[in-house]
């Protein structure tokens, strides 16, 4: 008798010891990203507003934040630019089963390592985990875009190394020599040399209305950023140097040699007119 009793004595307290546990928290807390927003454009150096709600069904803990760029999770650089991965983690305050975030703690830097920030698609991955340790995420995506270059107001360089002498005089038969360099910041777009009437204007050093062209190298500097140059005429040759080569009657007079070159962006500059008689 003593035997039943103890055992229906241990059923009872075993039951009531099932009754009274708390079931274990397996719910994932909820995230919603409201800024910035899916495929969202940025300069380096702009701030990135980050506003988010998150929510659990007992207590959040912590969220983070984790940018990586687009084509992988690897932190890869060129000769020119680099890569950027941004991670960083919050802590809830204690008791919050809601939260709704906002702040401008996430700056896209605009050199890392000495070098320019590439662009392109990047990952932006917020996580969230609650007390019990339940972890969900939400992934979208930014556009870094690579900064606009200023514009370039700036003409090429004319460097001169062989010029005629002022007013020398060349009779027939005799050649007409010039030579230098021209350089831009960027890339040249034509570069002509002509022979010209004293009364012409800079505004017609052109392959038509000049007196005869003694270099054209247009085709042949484009794309590059110096350019060293030779040319000569012969007084009397009965065709000059343009691209296809124009009948020259010649004559006397005072005339001037000078160099015109431009670069991709249009913008022109003049060297000094040499002139020489003929």
């Amino acid at each position: 008798m003593l035997v039943v009793i103890a055992s229906a004595s241990t059923l009872m307290v075993g039951c009531s010891k099932s009754d009274d546990e708390t079931p274990a928290d397996t719910e994932k807390p909820n995230i919603q990203i409201v800024s910035p927003a899916n495929e969202q454009a940025y300069l380096p150096g702009d701030t990135i507003q980050f506003s988010a709600n998150f929510s659990d069904n007992v207590e959040l803990n912590s969220y983070k934040i984790d940018i990586h760029f687009g084509a992988g999770h690897d932190h890869k650089s060129t000769n020119d630019s680099i890569t950027w991965t941004y991670q960083k983690s919050w802590n809830f305050e204690a008791g919050m089963s809601s939260a709704n975030i906002s702040h401008n703690e996430v700056i896209i830097p605009t050199t890392m390592d000495g070098k320019s920030i590439a662009p392109g698609e990047y990952h932006f991955l917020v996580y969230c985990t609650d007390k019990a340790g339940n972890e969900n995420f939400l992934a979208q995506s930014i556009d870094i875009e690579a900064p606009e270059e200023p514009a370039d107001v700036e003409a090429p360089e004319i460097t001169l190394t062989y010029t005629p002498a002022n007013m020398e005089v060349f009779g027939r038969n005799d050649t007409i020599r010039i030579s230098g360099n021209v350089t831009d910041s960027h890339h040249l777009g034509s570069l002509l040399v002509a022979l010209m009437r004293e009364n012409q204007t800079d505004e017609e050093v052109n392959e038509t209305q000049a007196f005869a062209i003694v270099v054209n190298a247009n085709a042949d500097v484009q794309e590059l950023s110096s350019f060293d140059f030779s040319g000569s005429i012969i007084v009397s040759n009965p065709l000059d140097n343009n691209v296809p080569p124009r009948n020259i009657t010649w004559s006397h007079g005072v005339f001037y040699l000078v160099v015109r070159v431009e670069d991709e962006f249009g913008n022109v500059r003049f060297s000094e007119h040499f002139p020489v008689q003929l």
